[in-house]
């Protein structure tokens, strides 16, 4: 059974392991350790995890930004989705997504958004049968 639940402290070795999937580099645990504490004390970051028994297969970053346009309304920004690539197509991204929208909602934001690399095909289908735009805005990216 997959349970959906915020990621502690215990679950970085294996959330650490599932990044180098998505990022294809090694995660320095030790500064993720560090940046979770810091994170974990700061209720505009949520990072959850899907789980099977105690392995991490899932996560999804999201980050409430606070906003002066307009109404002030807050807004999401999601990072970090990856779903273990054997687990994939089981609905697992789609929970992860659901409880993400969950949150947000329940922080008062007006939307989500997020950047997906344009290689990831089979993500950016996956966002749009969950009911993202991929032709709303254009992303752009600096690596600093």
């Amino acid at each position: 059974m997959v349970s959906i639940q915020t990621a502690s402290v215990s679950d970085l070795d294996s959330l650490a392991d599932l990044y180098e999937e998505l990022a294809s580099k090694t995660t320095n645990v030790v500064k993720m350790r560090e940046q979770f504490r810091w994170m974990d004390s700061n209720p505009d970051y949520v990072v959850l995890v899907a789980k099977e028994g105690e392995t991490v297969i899932g996560s999804a970053m999201g980050v409430v930004c606070h906003d002066l346009v307009g109404d002030c309304d807050p807004f999401m920004v999601v990072e970090n989705v990856i779903v273990r690539s054997a687990f994939r197509g089981k609905g697992i991204g789609r929970r992860l997504m659901e409880k993400i929208e969950e949150i947000a909602a329940a922080n008062s934001c007006q939307y989500i958004m997020f950047v997906s690399r344009t290689d990831r095909k089979g993500a950016h289908r996956f966002y749009q049968s969950i009911g993202y735009s991929l032709d709303v805005v254009q992303g752009f990216k600096k690596f600093l």
